[in-house]
């Protein structure tokens, strides 16, 4: 019986190291897997979704509900600033992507916006957050506890 017990909790214990080790992991890679890809977001409703190409140097993010144009961002540096600049007119958007975080912020009009996607796990071309903090100039601020997804296309 102790040697049962002993298999059992080494079992255990290696699993819980397996778990451990891999949660460590997908909480630390979200900045290894931004730059110079284009991401599908996906609203906390489920209705909308939204396309982000990240800049492959530097902290510029290309924002867009149009699928087409983020995907011909990413396809060269000139390509990306140039869609860049073509979105300015609604707003310039930077981002930092830190540990389990990503920050993406929004300069419109002298005025900055904020959204701030915590606990993030990045699992092959999906990245999950659980929960979301957002400061909107002239709107507000708050923390939505619903998860979010992001999934990379390109």
């Amino acid at each position: 019986m102790q040697k049962k017990t002993k298999i059992i909790i080494s079992v255990l214990v290696a699993v819980m190291v397996v778990i451990g080790g891999f949660y460590l992991y997908a909480s630390r890679t979200v900045a290894k897997r931004l730059p110079g890809h284009v991401y599908e977001y996906t609203s906390v409703s489920g209705n909308q979704n939204a396309y982000m190409t990240f800049a492959t140097s530097g902290d510029q993010v290309v924002v867009t509900p149009d699928k087409d144009t983020a995907i011909k961002a990413s396809n060269s540096a000139s390509d990306f600033q140039q869609a860049y600049q073509d979105n300015a007119k609604d707003g310039k958007w930077n981002y930092k992507a830190q540990g389990n975080r990503l920050t993406l912020s929004k300069l419109q009009n002298g005025k900055v916006s904020m959204w701030q996607y915590n606990h993030m796990l990045a699992l092959g071309k999906k990245m999950r957050s659980g929960n979301f903090t957002y400061q909107i100039a002239n709107a507000g601020q708050g923390i939505d506890h619903k998860a979010t997804k992001f999934e990379q296309i390109r």
